[in-house]
């Protein structure tokens, strides 16, 4: 190679090694965190961040003031304010602090994080507080609010004071682990609000259903009185409870009443007193006693309106508010009263339990069917005394405490007329004498002078007709007719 041939050959070769030391030497002295790259402004939560002072004091202070703050669980009807802290929400601080120490020493990689943070700019770097939950508080909070929010669904009902419709309730499930599940996720988002997952329970009758239901007809009715007394206050509280429970009780086409599914338990809790009750022939006090005269009213009613009775037990002893045969004794939840709609309308059940008496009027859209109740008594059985020797008590004193009654064996008919049909059941009721509990003194050592006895039953000695009929006629009034047959 000539001589002139050679020097610009030199001269490339120098000048491609001195563009490669300078980019060796560019990438060599580059060191993250170099001040010719400004320091970006950083807020947390919307707080700005000073470089002047240390880190964890200000990041511990916003968190502080952000767990103070509240967050909104709804669900558009109900709606819970609860501080975060209350959630069991933390700020996880390490993470916080490791993430903006990485931003300052990392400067020139804010271009890769701003593609990710849009709300972030080259100025002005904007940071959320990473919120943790402690999964123990944060459930037993949720369960706190479920239990104010759980509800049971209540259908729709008619108040028959007023005749109005009052409109039905869906009731609600909180569901507790989805609801969890989207708290963490509002936190995290710096959410103020999060909505609470659900289930809606849809009741069984809606307002809309009842909107056409027909109650200007009364297809019968049946009354049954009792005690005015203080020592009965008890039981007439239990009459007008039950009467407010099963009061605007609707029965559809082909549906069916179940009493003690209506009513519920009688139990002290449920507001029900302790008041007599028929065990075995004998009285008791217990929970909701004089139940069986709000059934006994019902099932009466129910009987002259034609519905279908699936299922009724009488008393073991006769009633003495009721006729011999329409009585029915319940006990939750064992002994039931169950009956059907057999028209091709709804009907409603109305209570009315006042000054001494309960009525029950069964209502609907046309009386369509007349109904007699026959009865006859097909065997007697004489009751017995039982003596009850009262040794603390003077010789010659002697107390009724519970009057005897006879038993009976009672053939029941139930004839019914609609148009020119007719047709009739039969059935039977055993009813085992009671008896009668006397308590005698026989201490010939004590004298009667000053002696003071309890008082003894009060009630009338019981007396049935041997043959009745019994029914309501054209203008809504009963007859009883006394047979001779």
């Amino acid at each position: 190679m000539t001589r002139s041939l050679r020097i610009p050959v030199l001269l490339g070769i120098g000048a491609a090694y001195l563009l490669t030391g300078v980019v060796l030497g560019v990438t060599l002295l580059y060191q993250p965190g170099r001040s010719d790259v400004p320091l970006p402004g950083i807020t947390v939560a919307d707080v700005p961040v000073s470089y002047d002072v240390p880190l964890h004091p200000q990041l511990a202070r916003i968190g502080r003031e952000y767990l103070r703050g509240t967050v909104i669980l709804s669900d558009g009807e109900f709606e819970s304010s609860v501080e975060r802290r209350e959630l069991g929400a933390y700020v996880d601080y390490g993470m916080l602090e490791r993430r903006i120490r990485y931003l300052v020493t990392h400067r020139t990689d804010l271009d890769a994080f701003l593609r990710s943070h849009e709300e972030s700019t080259l100025e002005q770097v904007r940071l959320g507080l990473p919120v943790r939950l402690d999964p123990d508080l944060a459930r037993q909070s949720v369960l706190s609010i479920k239990y104010a929010y759980d509800r049971d669904p209540a259908p729709a009902r008619l108040d028959m004071e007023t005749r109005k419709i009052i409109p039905h309730e869906d009731g609600r499930l909180l569901m507790v682990d989805e609801t969890l599940h989207k708290l963490e996720q509002a936190l995290n988002a710096g959410g103020q609000s999060v909505e609470l997952a659900r289930v809606v329970l849809a009741p069984e009758s809606t307002t809309a259903e009842l909107e056409d239901v027909d109650i200007s007809t009364v297809l019968a009715w049946f009354e049954t009185p009792y005690c005015l007394m203080k020592r009965c206050w008890d039981r007439n509280h239990n009459l007008e409870l039950g009467g407010d429970l099963l009061d605007g009780t609707i029965i559809g086409p082909g549906e069916t009443l179940d009493f003690n599914e209506v009513l519920g338990e009688r139990s002290e809790a449920r507001g029900f007193r302790l008041a007599p009750t028929i065990e075995a022939g004998v009285l008791v006090p217990t929970p909701g006693g004089g139940t069986c005269q709000t059934a006994s009213t019902l099932y009466a009613a129910s009987f002259f309106a034609g519905l279908e009775i699936l299922g009724r037990r009488p008393h073991s002893r006769p009633s003495g508010y009721i006729l011999l045969g329409l009585d029915a004794t319940v006990s939750y939840p064992e002994v039931n009263l169950r009956m059907r709609n057999p028209h091709d309308f709804p009907v409603v059940i109305h209570y009315v339990v006042g000054d001494g008496k309960m009525r029950v009027e069964i209502l609907g859209r046309a009386r369509d069917r007349m109904v007699h109740f026959v009865r006859r008594i097909t065997q007697r059985t004489p009751y017995k005394e039982k003596i009850v020797e009262k040794q603390d008590w003077p010789a010659g004193v002697r107390v009724v405490v519970q009057l005897g009654v006879d038993g009976y064996r009672v053939r029941r008919y139930r004839i019914q007329w609609e148009g020119s049909r007719a047709w009739r059941e039969v059935t039977e009721d055993v009813y085992p004498p009671t008896p009668q509990l006397v308590e005698v003194g026989t201490n010939k050592s004590l004298s009667t002078k000053g002696f003071t006895p309890p008082p003894g039953d009060t009630h009338k000695p019981y007396q049935a007709d041997k043959r009745i009929k019994f029914y309501m006629d054209e203008n809504g009034k009963y007859q009883k007719i006394i047979a001779n047959w």
